[in-house]
């Protein structure tokens, strides 16, 4: 709550799609950091989670992916707040 407190006054400054994508960034990179905690805690084959943990490089590789594909979907959340009037004008002209 702290950083959505933080960058709440930028909302009135015409930056709120910026608060909103550091915001978002913080919280994948604060899950990322715990799903790193939590695999560092697990201790030999007998406790997998998921059906796809084969070895101990899969619970890295699905915190990689989720910390890439985190990132990448606010970015692209933060293009598409940021460029609406473009896209609608856009998608207006095709439809119409």
């Amino acid at each position: 709550m702290g950083f959505f407190v933080v960058l709440m006054p930028w909302q009135s400054k015409g930056l709120a799609p910026l608060g909103a994508l550091l915001a978002t960034l913080a919280v994948v990179l604060i899950l990322a950091m715990v799903l790193s905690v939590y695999d560092n805690r697990q201790v030999g084959a007998a406790n997998k989670v998921f059906y796809w943990q084969k070895n101990p490089e899969d619970w890295s590789l699905f915190r990689g992916g989720f910390m890439v594909g985190g990132s990448s979907g606010a970015f692209l959340a933060y293009l598409l707040l940021e460029n609406f009037a473009g896209i609608d004008a856009i998608l207006r002209g095709i439809v119409n």
